[in-house]
């Protein structure tokens, strides 16, 4: 099977199962997916798709640097609910800075772009810019990341500071995913992995940075060797 076929439009559950290390995912069930989107009328399918594959999947999120705004999250943390006025909210920053949302406008359509928002004074949100121009290439994107920052047992325990030429040589050896996470403490990120058990993100910008991470010590050590001359700390 070919995990590094990918399509921005669609979540690449191999990949995903690959990457996490996930034998089988676990999903939402209806009830539980109504709980969730309590206040809204409608819920893009590609969202509830997802959740309905992998939305209980601890893998995917127990370990993730920004917390996703899952069930669990959302009975524990009434802010959410409170606050999802003219936002449905899908994943906070881990110091509350940001958080990524759909616009309630958008929530009638199949795949809509998400936003990266923040608080003003007046208990409201505004919007910082596009996270992604669609829910597939965000979740995808995010997960990614948060792989990258700890989400995977192996990881580089600092962040790495590139130039343009280091990102245009990692390209040579590794393959660059379609997903980027744009706005997030950057113009956008860019995602790498070698066979899928791997990933690397470079925060693109005026100071490229990033890190990666890998499910299994000897995949992170070949990663080390083959990327890990790049970039100064």
């Amino acid at each position: 099977m070919d995990y590094l076929k990918c399509d921005p439009q669609e979540i690449n559950y191999e990949l995903l199962k690959k990457l996490y290390d996930v034998d089988t995912f676990a999903g939402y069930t209806d009830a539980e997916i109504s709980e969730m989107t309590e206040g809204f009328d409608s819920v893009p399918a590609v969202l509830l798709a997802f959740w309905k594959n992998c939305g209980a999947t601890e893998k995917l999120f127990s370990s993730s640097n920004d917390p996703w705004l899952n069930l669990e999250y959302r009975r524990k943390y009434t802010w959410v609910k409170r606050d999802s006025k003219e936002y449905f909210f899908l994943l906070n920053e881990n110091q509350g800075c940001f958080q990524v949302a759909v616009r309630r406008a958008d929530m009638n359509k199949e795949n809509p772009p998400v936003y990266v928002t923040e608080r003003t004074g007046d208990n409201g949100f505004r919007e910082v810019g596009q996270g992604a121009p669609s829910i597939t290439e965000f979740l995808m994107g995010m997960l990614l990341y948060e792989a990258a920052l700890g989400g995977l047992q192996y990881f580089k325990e600092d962040i790495l500071w590139y130039e343009e030429e280091d990102a245009e040589e990692i390209e040579k050896i590794l393959t660059v995913l379609p997903y980027h996470v744009q706005n997030w403490y950057s113009e956008k990120i860019d995602f790498y992995t070698l066979s899928g058990n791997e990933i690397l993100f470079i925060m693109k910008g005026d100071t490229p940075n990033g890190t990666y991470a890998a499910n299994t010590r000897e995949a992170f050590d070949h990663f080390d060797e083959l990327i890990g001359n790049f970039g100064e700390y």
